[in-house]
């Protein structure tokens, strides 16, 4: 199991992309279904990764599933987790990867 800062700045990140998603998905604001395919794949592994029982989860691999997802939709309206995250990070007192 991960650090309790660390665990609450990616469940924070969970909670708005939950929300976004909440939000999004229906009515005049909904987003594409490739958009929310994308925010999905980005932090799926999240719960796995806060577990720590697989290896391959690192802080540095997550950070790259986060920035994928910006760098295709940060721009075009969608959340910038990497800049979430940052901020999750540092009202916990970690600082960012």
């Amino acid at each position: 199991m991960r650090d309790e800062p660390l665990t609450r700045a990616y469940l924070e990140l969970v909670r708005w992309v939950i929300l976004d998603i909440r939000m999004r998905s229906h009515g005049e604001n909904r987003l594409p279904d490739e958009h929310l395919f994308d925010l999905m794949d980005a932090i799926h592994n999240v719960p796995e990764f806060l577990i720590g029982t697989n290896g391959w989860f690192t802080p540095e691999r997550m950070r790259e599933y986060l920035a994928a997802y910006d760098e295709r939709w940060s721009k075009n309206g969608g959340l910038n987790l990497v800049r979430r995250l940052d901020e999750a990070l540092s009202r916990s007192g970690q600082i960012s990867s």
